[in-house]
């Protein structure tokens, strides 16, 4: 995904179809069935397999070993993932010339403790040598969008590496933005610029944190395009101009609010900005950016301080492998293949259930969308397999801080369940970790968790039913079940007029206390994340593939995350692509006018845990990259034909 950019002659898109936005109904098909092509994999009993011990974290077991037409030429495993901070310490790869880069996450021990990344000589791919660590700023670390290319201006010649900056909330030295490190020679890494991008007009002394980044040069001057994870729907994509590397400066912001025409017919509605690939497309530059419940869009960046909008993708109605309406989206990362004829795109999905859920009585009783948090109690592991409650009573933020600035914790306003008598609390999205809410809910006496759609993800009312289900973000004892709910639905459960711009988050709502309606939620299995192969001019998708394992209900649990990730697309052949699934190991897949075909993978028999993954030649052999999340670097050789 991230290495350095190629210009390739393709066929320039010209003309996309564009319609309106699909309802956000989560209402499965009578009888998910499997339907499209996937893996064939022999496995042992479910209750034996998901107990083995595992060099990956997350969700119990894993799948079994398995090897076809991949050949594992080497791993390693890096200095920091030792002991109690191997679970989740490393996140992407980047690969240039004769050396990787890890993204290392927080350590576990410490979990606001510094990121950063290793440098790996990897000149030659059998024996990897860690060559160093480069530690960033304290409770800032990296997670995507990390990559390394050649510039030549006027103010800098040599090698850059980009990465983006995630911030711990309780690190008041973290840094948001992006970095820019110079690696022209990888044993002597110096740093450029730390933590830029947007200020907010120069009114935050911290940049926004960004969630990936991806940068080109273009003629005599450099840009860098990043995902402002602040901004969701409204000013998310940012660009930045780095001719001068050790000065970036924010030239240009835009998002879905300024396209119209933008597609978002996915379970949930929910839009932003993930990733991105730029490319020079004959005389123009093209970014593909992965814009999650809106597909695939295309913005024309041939002037990167005025992008344009051409096109976006359209998921199928129903979804082609399980038939499920709305289909789920979630589109997370893509690359072109090499001859620019087909895109392949990833969609993430760690929640393999979709839920149904409906406000039981007052006024606005009916069926609205939802989604469960896939870290909290499962819903179909509750009595009756039914997350319900006679009563909800708003609770606010339940962040920690003074959000309502009114001198007191908004954890301590939260009314508990003695008093308030009612059995779910809701609660806003924004401010603080859905992993902070759900525990002041705990805290307060409550088993039963909702989180309401923030104002700036509706993008002002447009997706006002709109929701999004959100990672773990600290830990602790969990105990309850948690649901995620639209803007509109938070506002309906307590019989108030909806709004969508009101700031800060909440202040819109009921005063706190407030007793509202009664609410039922239920699940049923709607698969793992799966593979969009698409036409390179029309956006069309061609196909859907997922590995057999993720259409499978008997492996909802216990063989650790069965999603897939990234893609990269091979350096020299343009019908085949690598994918990193998490603890579905690495898979290659063949691409073309008739589809997607599995046709290589590998899992070691102690299972992984893949995030990143690179195709990169090295003395004319093309090698595979994936970055295990609990070890390090594992590099792969396709033998197939």
């Amino acid at each position: 995904m991230r290495r350095g950019l190629r210009v390739l002659p393709v066929a320039v898109l010209l003309t996309f179809a564009a319609s309106g936005v699909g309802n956000a109904s989560s209402e499965p098909p009578p009888t998910p069935t499997p339907k499209a092509k996937s893996s064939t994999l022999e496995f042992k009993d479910p209750e034996i397999a998901g107990g083995h011990d595992h060099q990956h974290g997350g969700n119990e077991g894993h799948l079994p070993g398995t090897s076809k037409n991949m050949e594992l030429v080497a791993k390693l495993d890096v200095s920091g993932a030792t002991g109690e901070n191997r679970e989740g310490h490393i996140a992407d790869v980047a690969v240039f010339g004769q050396h990787a880069y890890l993204a290392a996450r927080r350590l576990n021990t410490n979990p606001c403790g510094a990121g950063g990344f290793y440098t790996v000589d990897i000149s030659d791919p059998k024996q990897p040598k860690e060559l160093s660590f480069t530690a960033f700023p304290a409770g800032s670390y990296p997670g995507e969008g990390m990559q390394v290319i050649t510039i030549d201006t006027a103010s800098f010649k040599g090698d850059i590496l980009v990465t983006n900056n995630e911030i711990c909330s309780d690190a008041p030295e973290a840094v948001g933005g992006m970095s820019i490190y110079s690696v022209t020679d990888p044993k002597n890494i110096v740093p450029l610029a730390v933590g830029k991008g947007d200020f907010n007009d120069g009114t935050q002394t911290v940049a926004n944190q960004e969630h990936s980044v991806f940068a080109w040069q273009a003629g005599e001057r450099a840009f860098a395009m990043m995902s402002d994870d602040e901004e969701q729907s409204v000013g998310d994509v940012d660009i930045m101009e780095i001719t001068d590397p050790a000065n970036p400066t924010l030239i240009a912001e835009t998002s879905i609010a300024d396209w119209p025409t933008a597609e978002v017919g996915a379970n949930g509605q929910t839009v932003f900005l993930h990733d991105m690939q730029i490319k020079k497309v004959r005389d123009q530059w093209l970014g593909l950016l992965s814009y999650w419940d809106a597909g695939w869009v295309i913005l024309n960046l041939t002037d990167p301080a005025k992008p344009v909008f051409l096109a976006d993708s359209k998921y199928p109605d129903p979804d082609k492998l399980l038939g499920f309406t709305p289909p789920e989206g979630n589109g997370h990362q893509a690359e072109w293949t090499r001859d620019n004829k087909f895109i392949v795109g990833t969609d993430e999905d760690f929640s393999p259930s979709r839920t149904s859920f409906q406000v039981t009585s007052g006024p606005n009783a009916g069926t609205y969308g939802a989604g469960e948090f896939d870290w909290t109690v499962p819903i179909n592991t509750l009595p009756g397999q039914t997350f319900q409650g006679a009563k909800t009573v708003w609770g606010g933020t339940g962040c920690e801080e003074d959000v309502n600035g009114n001198g007191i914790s908004d954890r301590a306003e939260v009314p508990t369940k003695a008093a308030s008598g009612a059995d779910v609390v809701v609660f806003t999205r924004g401010a603080c970790f859905f992993s902070v809410k759900v525990e002041s809910g705990q805290l307060a006496g409550y088993d039963k968790v909702i989180v309401i759609q923030s104002h700036v993800a509706t993008s002002n009312g447009r997706f006002a039913d709109g929701f999004f289900c959100g990672a773990q973000g600290h830990d602790f004892t969990i105990t309850a079940s948690a649901i995620c709910v639209g803007h509109r639905a938070g506002h309906l459960l307590f019989e108030d007029a909806p709004e969508y711009t009101s700031a800060p988050e909440g202040s819109d709502m009921p005063a706190l206390g407030t007793i509202g309606a009664g609410v039922k939620a239920t699940t049923t299995f709607d698969g793992w994340g799966t593979v969009h192969l698409l036409d390179g001019k029309t956006l069309k998708e061609i196909d859907n593939y997922a590995i057999s394992e993720a259409l499978d209900p008997a492996f909802a649990s216990g063989f650790g995350d069965l999603s897939v990730h990234e893609v990269a697309t091979d350096p020299e052949r343009s019908d085949l692509a690598y994918l990193s699934y998490y603890a579905g190991g690495m898979r290659v897949i063949k691409v073309g006018a008739k589809g997607i075909e599995e046709v290589g993978r590998y899992i070691n028999e102690d299972g992984n845990n893949f995030w990143g993954v690179e195709a990169q030649q090295i003395r004319g052999k093309t090698y595979v990259f994936g970055s295990d999340r609990d070890s390090g670097l594992w590099i792969f050789r396709y033998t197939g034909r």
